[in-house]
């Protein structure tokens, strides 16, 4: 285990910030389709959310980074150390149904992009393996310096082109405004509210900052100034990403009248852009999405194995030098964790319900941010570090207390709303 602040650099950090390629693998299919159907059913009302959400994970990602930073330890390593023996087997078994949920959803969202993109002549669910296939392959060898720079233009491409899109049809700047300063909540929107606030820039992904973090030689309690920059800069990214395509969804079928169905959401899109701006609005926004999805599949599958071979080794309580070789992308843990990762995703491509899919993957991986909210106000305010790094501030207790009930109020409320429906 590493010394409190001490400095763990195994190669050069890469030229974007780990903080952008924490964000990016957590945008993906899940926010995409998420912010379409709900810009699609609610109009500009639910901008507030995604604002709102992109800020709520800065915040968790700069406990989690302030921890790490403090102690030289990730927060799992905090879990197994200092809360009840429960806690690090109880997440590890919802780690293996997320992963699996996830896999699916990326795969689901590569194909449908391919599928878009070519017209049909790509089939979804053999595009989806297609993708699958590549990524595996690439990964599985552990050359992990290809990286950064297959990232790089994925970011650039995926923010650029929806971005672009949603600038050359902005419209209704009033109710935009609106949207985004005063929250509302529509009847029958809170499970689109909850995925938005917990899709946003990722769930469980935001722990692979954790590595991302040690493998750029960031570990160090000098570098907090340049992580909360570095996590601003992603999460500002994030929140333009998402609030664009809500923008685009909303000018697109919500002021138009325009239904959509699951299936229907990214090819409609894509479609109607066409009609909007000509060709190029269809190619843009298309290879946007194809770019997002395949740089978040590649990002999770990069990263997440290294959250299972953490695990593995704490529950095997392996000394620290054996646990750092379980975490190297060559190392049998890894392997077999990206290989479930690949295989998990296949019935999920074969599956005809791509966005509910992706839904229910947000829905899911929201669960996983209330626990982490209430670990960090535990660990963050009552175990002692051995570093000049200070404790959550009053105010910074207080968002996380509002983020923990946020959460559970939404999710009581759709609970509320399902028993009405039966």
């Amino acid at each position: 285990m590493n010394e409190p602040g001490a400095t763990t650099r195994t190669r050069k950090p890469p030229r974007i910030g780990a903080g952008l390629i924490m964000a990016s693998s957590g945008i993906g299919a899940s926010d995409i389709i998420t912010a379409t159907v709900g810009g699609a059913t609610y109009g500009v009302r639910l901008l507030w959310a995604l604002a709102l959400g992109a800020f709520l994970k800065f915040l968790l990602s700069e406990g989690l980074a302030r921890w790490q930073l403090a102690t030289g330890t990730t927060v799992l390593e905090g879990w197994a150390r200092h809360l009840p023996r429960w806690v690090l087997p109880l997440f590890c078994a919802y780690l293996v149904v997320w992963a699996a949920a996830v896999s699916g959803a990326l795969v689901s969202g590569c194909g449908l992009a391919i599928e878009n993109l070519t017209g049909g002549a790509v089939p979804r669910s053999w595009g989806g393996l297609a993708h699958a296939a590549i990524a595996f392959a690439l990964i599985v060898p552990g050359r992990t310096t290809w990286f950064a720079r297959v990232m790089r233009p994925l970011i650039a491409l995926m923010f650029f082109s929806i971005v672009v899109c949603a600038g050359l049809i902005f419209r209704q700047p009033l109710e935009v405004a609106q949207g985004l300063l005063i929250p509302r909540i529509p009847t029958g929107a809170a499970t689109y509210v909850l995925s938005l606030l917990g899709g946003i820039g990722g769930s469980v992904t935001l722990l692979s900052y954790h590595y991302l973090l040690r493998d750029a030689g960031r570990v160090d309690a000098r570098n907090l100034g340049w992580v909360r920059r570095d996590l601003a800069t992603a999460y500002l990214f994030t929140a333009i990403f998402g609030l664009s395509v809500m923008l685009i969804a909303n000018r697109v079928f919500f002021t138009a009248g325009i239904s959509i169905t699951d299936r229907g959401a990214v090819s409609r899109m894509a479609s109607e852009l066409g009609l909007l701006l000509g060709p190029a609005g269809f190619y843009i926004y298309g290879i946007g999405f194809w770019a997002a999805v395949i740089a978040s599949l590649v990002g999770v599958w990069q990263t997440v194995p290294s959250i299972f071979a953490e695990c593995y080794a704490l529950l095997r309580k392996l000394e620290p030098p054996a646990r750092e070789q379980t975490l190297r992308a060559d190392a049998a843990p890894y392997r077999v964790a990206l290989t479930f990762m690949a295989l998990a995703s296949v019935p999920f491509a074969l599956l005809d319900r791509p966005v509910l899919i992706v839904v229910v993957f947000t829905v899911v991986g929201s669960l996983f941010i209330p626990f982490l909210t209430a670990t960090l106000l535990y660990l963050n305010n009552r175990v002692t570090w051995a570093s000049a790094i200070r404790h959550n501030a009053p105010a910074t207790n207080a968002l996380l207390w509002l983020v923990l009930l946020l959460f559970l109020g939404i999710g009581a409320l759709e609970i509320a709303n399902l028993i009405q429906t039966r």
